[in-house]
């Protein structure tokens, strides 16, 4: 069985867990948190329900073990909770010390592994671990804007009343606060009138501060949205899906992860789709870019 360690065991790690043990992913999953006695609880717990997964296994794993080292992926989850109000951007600083740490503690990972970056702000974090894991370009993305991407396409359903299957479209850029809908791809867009779009995007953008504001944290989402791209690499189903991916000239941008169209397969991503963006989507996508450009170096 292909082996995934998934680092971070609160909130998020923990949904990414129960919803890769429901869809019964061909492969064992190793819970990794720095409280061992909450990890052996979050282990214990999902171990209850393998008799309605029977082809899953769940085990405690540890940074500093072989077989966590020789993992086929890493999910990254650790991290600091964003608290509310508080903006992604401002998660950083704690977040690439945890991030450094990690690899530190994990030491040199197969040179085939995929690693998967789900903490915040996961753009630059991506961007961060690409530098820091050594691996060939694309075996290291992030979540990027694909639970944006599905906070756009339910409220599309509901509006046009069509199962959510039949809905398509993109939020690109920043995972945050400059990422925006890109309305050429989505379908009858030209029935949405602007006002309307305006009203959707600021829904889409603001979800998490309100879902935050209402419960402290966001996590069946993401759970979900992970366990879809865990899938695609573990399958090599080169489903395309809107992910955080350093880009090398792709959308004139260079240097910088960030949340664009791209297909998942056993390498991670395989090949950035370029979708033929307005010149007002291709300036947008430029703008979130210089930002998280901009935050990056101030850090370097």
């Amino acid at each position: 069985m292909k082996k995934i360690a998934i680092i971070g065991t609160g909130n998020v790690g923990a949904h990414i867990a129960s919803a890769a043990v429901n869809k019964e992913i061909p492969a064992e999953l190793f819970l990794i948190d720095q409280n061992q006695e909450f990890e052996t609880g979050q282990v214990l717990d999902l171990r209850d329900t393998l008799l309605f997964s029977p082809d899953m296994r769940v085990s405690s794993g540890n940074l500093k073990n072989k077989t966590t080292r020789e993992a086929d992926i890493f999910v990254i989850t650790a991290g600091a909770a964003q608290s509310p109000g508080e903006t992604r951007i401002d998660l950083l600083g704690r977040n690439v010390e945890i991030l450094k740490s990690i690899k530190k503690d994990l030491g040199k990972v197969k040179k085939e592994a995929v690693v998967i970056l789900v903490s915040n702000p996961v753009d630059i974090l991506t961007k961060i671990a690409a530098d820091i894991f050594g691996l060939p370009d694309g075996q290291v993305l992030g979540t990027g804007t694909l639970l944006d991407t599905s906070r756009l396409r339910w409220r599309l359903a509901e509006r046009f009343d069509r199962n959510i299957a039949n809905i398509h479209g993109y939020v690109l850029g920043e995972h945050g606060d400059s990422e925006f809908v890109a309305w050429s791809t989505v379908d009858n867009a030209d029935e949405i009138f602007s006002a309307d779009r305006e009203k959707l995007e600021k829904q889409v953008r603001m979800a998490a501060y309100e879902i935050i504001e209402g419960k402290g944290a966001t996590y069946f989402g993401i759970g979900a949205a992970t366990v879809e791209i865990l899938l695609a690499v573990l399958l090599d189903a080169g489903r395309v899906f809107p992910v955080s991916a350093v880009l090398n000239g792709e959308y004139g941008i260079e240097g910088m992860a960030i949340g664009v169209p791209a297909k998942i397969g056993a390498k991670g991503v395989e090949e950035i789709i370029e979708k033929p963006l307005t010149k007002e989507e291709q300036s947008q996508l430029q703008a979130s870019a210089k930002k998280l450009k901009d935050i990056f170096a101030e850090l370097k």
